[in-house]
């Protein structure tokens, strides 16, 4: 036979096929789908699409979600009310007395470095929120340190303002030697934030301590506190300290987190796989084993494979993109925080270890304060401690240390305004915390 012949009978063979096919693959994907297997795959569509809407409301506040909308996570919902609040305690303080000198010794020593900013200055809000709502007894206990820390003062904004003398127990600036003054003003000029930040906090921080205050806590000037907060602060730093054994130190209580570095590392990721792998693996060990009690008519080759390479793959992949924290929720209380913490807006140090972590940033000397922490703590093997909920917002949309759009910037917020606590905006007018709170 010739080969043209032969071409054109396989051609012809070929269309017959086609032919065929597009003749009959109608009634095929028909019959398919209206079986009871077919009524259950598309049943399975439909439910995984409804559960996608669902989603994309319900995690829209989750910074670790697929489904995280910016416009709702960064909605001041709670901390705008509060920061009026502050403000509003502050201008009342404009026109009240210096405190008195203390009689006896306080409780806690809050320290505050504040430094001016371009444009709004947060430590107000911050003070006010702290002082805000405290009951006399409380207020009593504390001892309120500001540290003007800026070697002219009257560069501050709030320099000379009364609420300043009226609300702390003291206003510090720099008493120091000529020489060492001289090396900070070199600081400032030069804008050394990494050396200048951790000797702010170790003078502060040594400052505090020297008051003999049980607990010295270390607030940054653009933070806001939720009404209540002291009283969850020092129940919580007296819960930790109760139950260490002598063996077992801790560094610090955080007041402050961000929930974004809270989800799923890539570091991670072969763990993940893994663990996706054992539960494909399972569901088609359970198939298997059902069909080996006479369910072969229904579990067929093609249910199995459907099952274990759609189905349970698709719900694998809805289960990342929900988002960690919407899966496992935080619990509010206590609890230990190894890794992953930030960042420096507020920790509660005890009266044993305030004088250890003031050495310790004076030997490091350059760096950000929260990382220098952390590393330590990771070599001493020290434990690091969380309030949960936050007890702390940062309000800060402009970083006193500069880079405010650098590379770590995203959903049109600067880095500064980045460092945000999701949760801390389901707390009610009376500081009460409702994650179930509607996104609307």
């Amino acid at each position: 036979m010739r080969p043209a012949n032969v071409s054109r009978r396989i051609a012809a063979t070929a269309q017959r096929l086609v032919y065929q096919a597009r003749e009959q693959a109608p009634g095929l994907a028909y019959n398919a789908f209206h079986t009871p297997r077919g009524w259950t795959f598309l049943t399975f569509v439909l439910l995984y699409f409804l559960a996608i809407a669902y989603l994309s409301h319900t995690n829209r506040r989750d910074p670790t979600s697929a489904f995280f909308d910016p416009q709702y996570g960064y909605d001041r919902r709670y901390s705008l009310q509060r920061q009026h609040e502050a403000e509003t305690f502050i201008e009342k303080a404009n026109s009240s007395a210096p405190r008195p000198p203390r009689l006896n010794g306080p409780e806690m020593c809050i320290g505050i470095a504040t430094i001016g900013r371009p444009g709004q200055q947060y430590v107000r809000a911050t003070i006010g929120s702290l002082l805000e709502g405290l009951m006399e007894k409380e207020r009593d206990e504390i001892s309120l340190i500001t540290f003007v820390a800026q070697t002219d003062l009257h560069q501050h904004p709030i320099s000379g303002e009364p609420w300043l003398e009226a609300l702390s127990d003291q206003v510090l600036s720099y008493d120091l030697p000529s020489e060492e003054l001289a090396h900070i003003k070199n600081l400032e000029r030069d804008k050394n934030y990494r050396e200048k930040g951790v000797y702010d906090y170790a003078y502060i921080l040594d400052k505090c301590a020297a008051t003999g205050a049980p607990w010295v806590t270390i607030i940054e000037d653009d933070t806001l506190a939720v009404v209540g907060w002291y009283q969850r602060a020092t129940a919580a730093a007296k819960k930790i300290d109760s139950d260490r054994s002598k063996d077992k130190k801790w560094l610090y209580l955080r007041l402050f987190y961000t929930e974004e570095f809270l989800g799923r590392n890539s570091e991670d990721w072969l763990y993940y796989l893994a663990n996706c792998c054992g539960v494909i693996l399972l569901s088609a060990l359970i198939l298997v084993f059902a069909r080996s009690f006479g369910y072969q008519n229904v579990i067929t080759n093609l249910v199995l494979g459907t099952v274990c390479l759609v189905c349970v793959p698709a719900v694998i992949v809805l289960y990342f993109l929900a988002g960690k924290l919407s899966v496992h929720p935080l619990t509010p209380g206590v609890h230990e925080m190894p890794q992953f913490g930030c960042c420096g807006q507020g920790f509660v140090f005890s009266r044993r270890t305030a004088p250890l972590v003031v050495d310790h940033l004076r030997t490091e000397k350059v760096g950000f304060v929260d990382m220098l922490l952390e590393e330590w703590a990771s070599e001493a093997d020290l434990e690091r401690w969380v309030v949960m909920p936050s007890l702390l917002q940062h309000i800060g949309s402009t970083s006193s240390k500069g880079d405010d759009f650098g590379g770590k910037a995203k959903h049109d917020r600067s880095v500064a305004e980045k460092i945000w606590n999701f949760g801390f905006e389901l707390y009610d007018a009376e500081g009460h915390w409702d994650p179930s709170m509607p996104m609307g």
